[in-house]
């Protein structure tokens, strides 16, 4: 398949890989097969608690949702996509982070995420990031869909929350494999930060900035994991020490990894269970 975004990276090898799986999983037999089998995971809710030494006295935490990894596409059933979003609904977020690869080898999938995007509710506000698949494939129209449902897309750009969070600032990196780094967005925020990256690999875009946590995805956590969530293959340089879970990186900062919700090359996972991530700012 020709490379259609802005993303690096993209290589004949890539390119040729998804030519085959573009033709191959043609009609989503995959993500129905698995389903048909008993075998799609329900996706997990993984709740966590920050605690903000900045944090205003006497103002309520703020509750986050993300999810990521959602690769509307031949191996991602509907109904697990459906799931992803009732959990984020059930948790009645304060704002609902969204952290890249939203499409799995054609960028018109994202229409399948914009009435679910839409109808999802956050008190304050819906934020975005982009992805490597996000990249490769057709990003403007990724990034004009999920704004168009509601959601801010931020690339390498700060967000300050509504009153009475306006000291909360949202920091949104653009893939830090195949996007354009920007250390700088990191300069300036409140007082309490959020960084929202596709990868953990944001943690080289940050460098020695402060922040109170990351949330990142794209390492699926395995997708395929042996007992334990040991990941069969890591993905990229931070996805074995990394794979998914609560890490704790040092200067009082915190990484948070999802191991996302949908399939690429397989629909099928093992020993990593798709997950909806709740995440709680507060006082100390």
């Amino acid at each position: 398949m020709p490379l259609e975004g802005r993303g690096a990276y993209y290589t004949r090898k890539r390119a040729a890989m998804e030519w085959t799986l573009l033709r191959a999983y043609r009609g989503g037999w995959p993500a129905q097969f698995v389903r048909r089998l008993g075998l799609q995971r329900s996706v997990r809710t993984v709740e966590h608690r920050i605690a903000c030494p900045r944090w205003p006295k006497g103002l309520r935490p703020l509750r986050c949702t993300f999810a990521s990894d959602l690769h509307a596409g031949p191996t991602t059933h509907p109904t697990l996509l459906d799931d992803a979003f009732d959990t984020m609904e059930r948790a009645k977020p304060d704002v609902m982070f969204l952290g890249g690869d939203y499409i799995f080898l054609d960028g018109r999938h994202i229409h399948q995420l914009a009435p679910r995007i839409r109808r999802t509710s956050a008190s304050l506000a819906k934020v975005a990031v982009l992805g490597n698949h996000d990249l490769w494939a057709d990003d403007e129209l990724v990034k004009r869909t999920i704004e168009d449902a509601g959601a801010r897309v931020l690339v390498n750009e700060c967000l300050r929350l509504p009153p009475p969070y306006e000291m909360v600032t949202v920091h949104g990196l653009d893939d830090p494999w195949t996007g354009k780094q920007e250390p700088k967005v990191m300069e300036e925020g409140g007082d309490v930060r959020i960084v929202v990256s596709h990868a953990p690999e944001g943690l080289f875009v940050a460098g020695d900035a402060r922040f109170d946590v990351m949330l990142a995805g794209h390492t699926h956590g395995g997708h395929i994991a042996l007992p334990g969530g040991v990941p069969v293959v890591s993905v990229g340089p931070l996805g074995r020490r990394f794979p998914h879970g609560r890490h704790d990186v040092g200067q009082g900062r915190t990484l948070i990894v999802s191991r996302g919700i949908g399939g690429t090359e397989s629909a099928f996972r093992w020993n990593a269970d798709p997950d909806v991530i709740v995440v709680e700012l507060g006082p100390q």
